[in-house]
């Protein structure tokens, strides 16, 4: 073979073999910025402090339902949550299930679970402490009313002490 040939075979083997070496671009860990973990919704010690608060549902054109809700977690490091609801009527419903969660590129967590009569999500949580920075303190979101007849989603906000 000619010189010549050679290196341009050489040269073009080498470019070649370098596009092959290349290895798959690092991957980057999204940073946890507020509920990006299980246990920023249960904790890690200690009793679980439960969420509370409000579910506000508006059906056809009526004044709206208000029910007070309980979020409380199953038990610690764990995606089972509790939801409670008090119905107008003074009767209370439950539902435990596991909850999924999402993060988002900026570490902030989203959570689907099931309520009494069908499924809840959270479109925000808010977190607040100087101990846990990232533990949620406040969620706000979507879910199916708890009274069977009403095949209606409201609005939640729920919220606990910071740490």
């Amino acid at each position: 073979m000619p010189k010549r040939a050679f290196f341009a075979t050489a040269a073009a083997t080498l470019a070649l073999a370098g596009l092959c070496a290349a290895g798959p671009a690092e991957a980057r860990v999204t940073p946890n910025s507020c509920g990006g973990v299980v246990s920023d919704y249960t904790g890690t010690a200690g009793v679980p402090v439960p969420f509370t608060g409000t579910l506000t549902v508006a059906v056809d054109k009526q004044p709206s339902y208000v029910y007070q809700i309980t979020i409380t977690s199953q038990a610690l490091n764990s995606n089972m949550l509790q939801v409670n609801a008090k119905l107008l009527n003074g009767e209370e419903v439950s539902k435990t299930s596991s909850f999924s969660l999402d993060v988002d590129s900026l570490g902030r967590g989203k959570i689907t679970f099931e309520s009494p009569t069908g499924m809840g999500h959270t479109t925000g949580v808010g977190c607040t402490g100087l101990l846990s920075p990232t533990r949620v303190t406040k969620m706000i979101g979507k879910m199916t009313d708890p009274n069977p007849k009403n095949n209606t989603a409201g609005e939640f906000v729920v919220t606990r002490p910071a740490l």
